[in-house]
């Protein structure tokens, strides 16, 4: 919609017109129907003479006043409302009927299946305050921001400054009148409303104690887990407060789990909301999942300073924002939690998923041109997150820790409460550290595309090394090396395990490095060019460390060197140089010794990928069955309650695909089984059906009856997943059918989350081929309808990569589906090009595992 999609250019002439903005927003959410009421005045200095605009979207605007002069509503049009003739000091007021949302921005409205009430919750990132009241939604206009809410007089409200005692008000209702908070980006403004519960607790900052409490939905209240959240926080806080120089900035900081959220957390100003579906925990959660919430707790936190305290001036800056919590959220984890492994599942997971993306033809540079709103759903990615904060790790490692946070803490002091850049950021780093470092970010923040690692070897007849090389592989398309700085390490088998035999520390820089402090030492049964995983690289090992591997990687019992050769043997799959079914074995070889628990979730994920997509077809069914059956046989000999144990069987649940093996799943779901240590819980309860499901065990009948046994919003978005992952062919064409065509308007963000994901999931791929029409044939009609993160999120998942090399032609039709569809919106077009690629890639790799299968 012309207007709707902001852009940096239209940025930067407001912000030359318009300062110094100061809020009194009156929220009434009182009534019953979809929308709600907003009443705005606005306080800005601008330009005398000027004209600009102020948004407003998905509104009835009914009053428009500039300095006392009632102007015509009819003025608002797509979003926005202009602003002509204004004076050095301007009030503006704007009031309407805004609507509630479904698809996880804006106010967004959940009502409770379990108990039928309402709870709202605001997302605004990145310019959806405007739809909530009538804003200048950019992130370098900060303002003041007053907010006054009206609700039910049983509900609480929370917002950015300190929780008030309501007003009581006639008809049941109360008012909540919160004072003005200190300028702060519109993205970062926040209100929360509804029957919230909340666990009650203090911070103690340097500045003395903050009030802290950890809100949630009334029915989970036993769930909040309020204690550990707020243990994490307080360690956070006590670490930020030493390195960055700087007290806590705000009043109070609350921490809220809101429902159908679509990202993990968000850093709204001392009201951080959390994602239910992904870290509050029904039943048991696995290590990786605990560890997880506690990075994602100290991400936010860091936030607090880098990114409301001192905002990015745009959303190129967007990686400087993240990267940086990233980076200081898992190093944190790692230096004042009980996760000190947190560098590992950061290399398992996260940053192994950055790879992916920047080997795509839409890989971009850490820093790189936003050039409008609508862009930014496609800067949130791994390259902005996890690659970022490697490179941030790369700098701390270049310019040494003290210089780094010196550097940190004199840019948080300069731009406290203001906005700043990139060149801004790096020049208080610069001074810190006294050395130049535009060449550093030349390479490193301002090219894309990653490189590969591998070694060069050379022996005596005695076996020892003669020469060491490592030479970096840099893509064709972003021809540029970067330095590293590694350690090299080799690895011996001794008494039935890999040990680190010798170690040598080098930088790499060019094609081509030579190491030779190694020279002389043996050459290894396992040599690691990135051990410890200090730079961002993938890695290729060369045949003997395979071979040994192939043989003995249970033998590798260090959890950063499983991490690493998995990687390793992982990106070389995707990469066509080494056979899915290599790659299969040694996932299912050394999962039940693996030391980490985010690795064992994410290899035993990625193997499923390589069952589906990279794997040749024809051998696709007898190996999925016997990987089932060995996760099986390893889920029995695993210690009983152990971590790995759960992993196991969910890992089981996910290629489950004989009769039997469902079977199986039936058995432990209806208590008919049980595995010692092991309680099927509610979630755990889902992920097995989901299996059942796949595996053609269940029907949409006993789904149902499921659901009727697990009343709850995660058992209505769980339910609504299982459904879609029944193995037949209407079954999917029904969950198509539920996004593409609703009977009654998009359905609810996460069911359609769900909803995608079991439409997707199949145990032979082939079972989507009659839906290939339909879903590249309406895919552009199901995002016109669902916009932004949503449907971004649910066009990935539907996309029939998988289906290579059983469709014939399937590149062609997504090539056909680009040229049809030049004007489609850019954020959809990335991802059809990005499954494009997919599919050329998955096509080698299949070619590869054919021909090792044949050998």
């Amino acid at each position: 919609m012309p207007g709707m999609n902001l852009t940096k250019q239209e940025a930067a002439e407001r912000f030359a017109t318009v300062s110094h903005a100061r809020y009194a927003i009156d929220l009434d959410f009182s009534g019953s129907g979809r929308t709600f009421r907003s009443d705005t005045t606005v306080e800005f200095d601008a330009t005398p003479g000027a004209s600009t605009f102020i948004e407003a979207a998905w509104a009835d605007i009914d009053v428009i006043e500039l300095n006392g002069e009632a102007l015509d509503p009819a003025l608002h049009t797509d979003g926005r409302i202009p602003l002509e003739d204004l004076q050095e000091h301007n009030t503006l007021r704007v009031a309407g009927d805004f609507g509630y949302r479904n698809d996880g921005q804006g106010i967004h409205r959940f009502v409770d299946p379990a108990d039928g009430e309402v709870y709202l919750y605001s997302q605004f990132a990145a310019n959806d305050t405007r739809a909530a009241f009538a804003c200048f939604d950019q992130p370098d206009i900060k303002g003041e921001f007053t907010f006054t809410v009206t609700v039910p007089e049983h509900w609480v409200v929370v917002s950015n400054s300190p929780t008030p005692e309501p007003e009581a008000l006639e008809e049941g209702l109360a008012r909540w009148a919160f004072g003005p908070t200190v300028p702060i980006p519109s993205y970062g403004a926040a209100v929360v409303a509804g029957p919230y519960a909340y666990h009650e607790g203090l911070l103690h900052g340097a500045d003395g104690d903050i009030p802290a409490r950890v809100y949630g939905r009334p029915s989970l209240e036993q769930h909040f887990d309020g204690d550990r959240v707020l243990e994490d926080t307080q360690a956070g806080l006590e670490l930020y407060e030493s390195v960055f120089q700087t007290p806590y900035p705000y009043e109070k900081y609350d921490q809220i789990y809101v429902p159908q959220y679509n990202l993990g957390a968000m850093e709204n100003i001392g009201c951080v909301t959390i994602s239910e579906d992904r870290l509050l925990f029904r039943g048991r959660p696995t290590a990786a999942e605990l560890e997880f919430r506690t990075v994602v707790v100290l991400h936010e936190l860091a936030h607090m300073w880098f990114g409301n305290l001192v905002t990015m001036k745009w959303w190129d800056d967007l990686w400087l924002n993240e990267s940086f919590a990233e980076f200081i959220g898992t190093w944190a984890a790692a230096e004042v939690s009980e996760w000190k492994d947190a560098w590992v599942t950061f290399a398992a997971d996260r940053k192994s998923v950055a790879y992916v993306q920047d080997q795509l033809p839409t890989t971009h540079a850490i820093v790189t041109e936003v050039p409008d709103t609508e862009a930014t759903v496609s800067a949130f990615d791994m390259i902005t997150y996890a690659k970022g904060a490697s490179a941030l790790k790369q700098l701390a490692q270049f310019v040494g820790e003290d210089a780094f946070f010196g550097g940190v803490a004199s840019y948080l002091q300069r731009y406290h409460h203001g906005n700043a850049t990139l060149a801004e950021f790096l020049a208080e780093v610069e001074s810190a550290a006294e050395r130049r470092l535009d060449g550093w970010a030349e390479v490193w923040l301002e090219t894309p595309g990653v490189t590969t690692l591998r070694p060069i070897i050379a022996t005596d007849d005695a076996g020892a090394l003669t020469r060491l090389a490592v030479a970096e592989d840099v893509p064709v398309e972003h021809p540029v090396h970067r330095p590293h700085g590694v350690e090299i390490a080799g690895y011996e088998l001794s008494e039935g395990t890999f040990e680190r035999s010798w170690t040598v520390s080098a930088t790499l820089d060019g094609p081509l490095t030579e190491v030779p402090e190694a020279v002389g030492h043996a050459r290894p049964a396992l040599l690691l060019v990135n051990d410890r995983d200090l730079t961002y690289a993938k890695l290729h090992l060369d045949e003997l460390s395979l071979a040994n591997l192939e043989a003995h990687i249970a033998h590798v019992d260090d959890a950063m060197a499983q991490a690493t050769v998995l990687d390793a043997l992982w990106h070389m799959t995707r990469d066509g140089s080494l056979a899915a079914q290599r790659y299969i074995d040694a996932v299912l070889s050394v999962a039940p010794r693996l030391l980490n628990s985010a690795t064992a979730e994410s290899h035993l994920a990625l193997m499923v990928i390589a069952l589906r997509r990279y794997l040749a077809p024809e051998h696709v069914a007898e190996i999925t069955e016997a990987a089932a059956e060995r996760l099986w046989l390893a889920v029995g000999e695993a210690e009983p309650g152990s971590d790995i144990q759960l992993q196991l069987l969910k890992g089981y649940a996910q290629v489950a695909s004989t009769t039997e093996q469902g079977l199986r799943l039936r058995a432990l779901v209806e208590g008919t089984a049980e595995i010692a240590g092991l309680d099927i819980d509610s979630d755990l309860t889902w992920d097995l059906l989901g299996g059942l499901a796949a595996a053609g065990g269940i029907d949409l009948e006993e789904v149902d009856h499921y659901a009727s046994l697990d009343v709850s919003a995660a058992g209505q978005r769980r339910a609504a997943g299982v459904r879609a992952a029944i193995a037949t062919p209407e079954a999917k064409q029904a969950a198509w059918d539920a996004l593409v065509r609703p009977a009654d308007g998009p359905a609810i963000n996460a069911v359609q989350f769900q909803m995608a994901a079991g439409l997707a999931r199949a145990v032979d791929p082939a079972l989507l081929a009659p839906l290939v029409d339909d879903l590249l044939g309406s895919l552009r009609e199901y995002y016109d309808a669902n916009a932004g993160f949503v449907g971004v999120r649910v066009a990935r998942l539907v996309l029939p990569v998988n289906l290579v090399g059983r469709v014939d032609g399937l590149a062609g039709r997504l090539e056909q589906w680009l040229a049809d569809n030049d004007d489609a919106p850019s954020v959809l077009r990335k991802v059809v090009v990005e499954g494009l690629d997919h599919v050329r890639r998955a096509q080698i790799a299949q070619t590869t595992s054919r021909m090792a299968a044949a050998s």
